[in-house]
Protein backbone atom coordinates (compact mmCIF):
# COMPACT_ATOMS: atom_id res chain seq x y z
CA UNK A 1 0.00 0.00 0.00
CA UNK A 2 2.85 2.38 0.88
CA UNK A 3 4.47 1.81 -2.52
CA UNK A 4 1.20 2.69 -4.25
CA UNK A 5 0.87 5.96 -2.28
CA UNK A 6 4.49 6.91 -3.02
CA UNK A 7 4.15 6.24 -6.74
CA UNK A 8 0.84 8.16 -6.88
CA UNK A 9 2.46 11.15 -5.15
CA UNK A 10 5.43 10.95 -7.50
CA UNK A 11 3.11 10.90 -10.52
CA UNK A 12 1.14 13.94 -9.26
CA UNK A 13 4.35 15.94 -8.64
CA UNK A 14 5.74 14.98 -12.06
CA UNK A 15 2.50 16.14 -13.75
CA UNK A 16 2.51 19.40 -11.82
CA UNK A 17 6.11 20.13 -12.83
CA UNK A 18 5.39 19.30 -16.46
CA UNK A 19 2.40 21.67 -16.53
CA UNK A 20 4.40 24.42 -14.81
CA UNK A 21 7.24 24.15 -17.34
CA UNK A 22 4.79 24.11 -20.26
CA UNK A 23 3.00 27.21 -19.00
CA UNK A 24 6.32 29.02 -18.42
CA UNK A 25 7.47 28.21 -21.95
CA UNK A 26 4.20 29.50 -23.38
CA UNK A 27 4.68 32.88 -21.65
CA UNK A 28 8.23 33.51 -22.89
CA UNK A 29 7.30 34.50 -26.48
CA UNK A 30 4.62 36.90 -25.20
CA UNK A 31 7.12 38.61 -22.91
CA UNK A 32 9.49 39.15 -25.83
CA UNK A 33 6.68 40.69 -27.90
CA UNK A 34 5.80 43.14 -25.15
CA UNK A 35 8.87 45.36 -25.09
CA UNK A 36 8.88 47.47 -21.98
CA UNK A 37 8.32 51.13 -22.64
CA UNK A 38 10.64 53.63 -21.05
CA UNK A 39 9.57 56.56 -18.88
CA UNK A 40 10.76 60.12 -19.31
CA UNK A 41 13.31 60.72 -16.57
CA UNK A 42 12.52 63.38 -14.01
CA UNK A 43 15.95 65.00 -13.77
CA UNK A 44 18.47 65.71 -16.53
CA UNK A 45 21.93 66.19 -15.02
CA UNK A 46 24.15 66.90 -18.01
CA UNK A 47 24.04 67.20 -21.79
CA UNK A 48 27.14 67.20 -24.00
CA UNK A 49 27.76 67.14 -27.74
CA UNK A 50 30.60 66.34 -30.09
CA UNK A 51 30.88 67.07 -33.80
CA UNK A 52 32.88 64.82 -36.10
CA UNK A 53 35.94 66.40 -37.73
CA UNK A 54 34.09 66.94 -41.01
CA UNK A 55 31.00 68.33 -39.19
CA UNK A 56 28.76 65.72 -40.84
CA UNK A 57 27.81 64.01 -37.56
CA UNK A 58 26.91 65.25 -34.13
CA UNK A 59 26.72 62.96 -31.12
CA UNK A 60 24.53 64.18 -28.27
CA UNK A 61 24.96 62.49 -24.87
CA UNK A 62 22.64 63.01 -21.90
CA UNK A 63 22.96 61.89 -18.29
CA UNK A 64 19.83 61.60 -16.18
CA UNK A 65 19.12 60.84 -12.55
CA UNK A 66 16.88 57.94 -11.50
CA UNK A 67 15.47 57.36 -8.00
CA UNK A 68 16.75 53.78 -7.56
CA UNK A 69 19.22 51.34 -9.05
CA UNK A 70 18.22 48.85 -11.73
CA UNK A 71 16.94 51.21 -14.42
CA UNK A 72 17.84 49.98 -17.90
CA UNK A 73 17.40 50.63 -21.59
CA UNK A 74 18.20 54.36 -21.47
CA UNK A 75 17.37 56.04 -24.79
CA UNK A 76 17.90 59.55 -26.06
CA UNK A 77 15.22 60.17 -28.66
CA UNK A 78 15.00 63.15 -30.99
CA UNK A 79 11.50 64.64 -31.10
CA UNK A 80 10.17 64.78 -34.65
CA UNK A 81 9.57 68.19 -36.19
CA UNK A 82 7.68 69.13 -39.34
CA UNK A 83 9.72 72.28 -39.85
CA UNK A 84 13.04 73.45 -38.48
CA UNK A 85 12.74 75.31 -35.17
CA UNK A 86 13.10 79.08 -35.55
CA UNK A 87 15.74 79.26 -32.81
CA UNK A 88 17.72 76.30 -34.21
CA UNK A 89 17.37 74.33 -30.95
CA UNK A 90 16.23 70.74 -31.57
CA UNK A 91 14.48 68.76 -28.82
CA UNK A 92 15.22 65.37 -27.27
CA UNK A 93 13.69 63.16 -24.58
CA UNK A 94 15.68 60.94 -22.22
CA UNK A 95 13.83 57.75 -21.23
CA UNK A 96 14.65 54.55 -19.33
CA UNK A 97 12.82 51.40 -18.24
CA UNK A 98 11.78 51.22 -14.57
CA UNK A 99 13.11 48.16 -12.69
CA UNK A 100 10.87 45.43 -11.31
CA UNK A 101 11.45 43.65 -8.05
CA UNK A 102 13.84 44.59 -5.26
CA UNK A 103 16.38 47.29 -6.11
CA UNK A 104 18.91 49.44 -4.29
CA UNK A 105 17.41 52.56 -2.76
CA UNK A 106 20.04 55.02 -3.90
CA UNK A 107 19.98 57.77 -6.49
CA UNK A 108 21.63 56.51 -9.66
CA UNK A 109 22.52 57.83 -13.09
CA UNK A 110 21.78 56.57 -16.58
CA UNK A 111 23.42 57.70 -19.80
CA UNK A 112 22.31 57.59 -23.43
CA UNK A 113 23.59 58.96 -26.73
CA UNK A 114 22.22 59.74 -30.16
CA UNK A 115 24.35 60.23 -33.28
CA UNK A 116 22.75 62.46 -35.87
CA UNK A 117 24.19 62.08 -39.35
CA UNK A 118 23.95 65.14 -41.59
CA UNK A 119 22.32 67.47 -39.06
CA UNK A 120 20.59 70.53 -40.53
CA UNK A 121 22.83 73.48 -41.37
CA UNK A 122 20.80 75.76 -39.10
CA UNK A 123 21.24 73.67 -35.95
CA UNK A 124 22.38 75.83 -33.04
CA UNK A 125 21.86 73.47 -30.10
CA UNK A 126 19.75 70.83 -28.40
CA UNK A 127 17.33 70.74 -25.49
CA UNK A 128 16.82 67.51 -23.52
CA UNK A 129 13.54 67.33 -21.63
CA UNK A 130 12.96 65.83 -18.22
CA UNK A 131 9.55 65.29 -16.62
CA UNK A 132 10.14 67.16 -13.37
CA UNK A 133 13.09 69.51 -13.25
CA UNK A 134 12.66 71.14 -16.63
CA UNK A 135 15.18 70.66 -19.37
CA UNK A 136 18.84 71.18 -20.15
CA UNK A 137 19.73 73.25 -23.18
CA UNK A 138 23.15 73.21 -24.80
CA UNK A 139 24.07 75.67 -27.54
CA UNK A 140 26.70 74.58 -30.04
CA UNK A 141 29.98 76.41 -30.58
CA UNK A 142 30.58 75.70 -34.26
Amino acid sequence: MLRFVRSACFAVVACALTITVAVAQDKKPDEKKQEKKGEVLKTIIDVTYEFSKDKKKVTVTAVGQVPTGGWSGAKLTRKPTKTAPKDGIYEYELTAVRPTGIVTQALSKVKASDTWENPPAGIKGVKVYGADKGAKTVKFDK
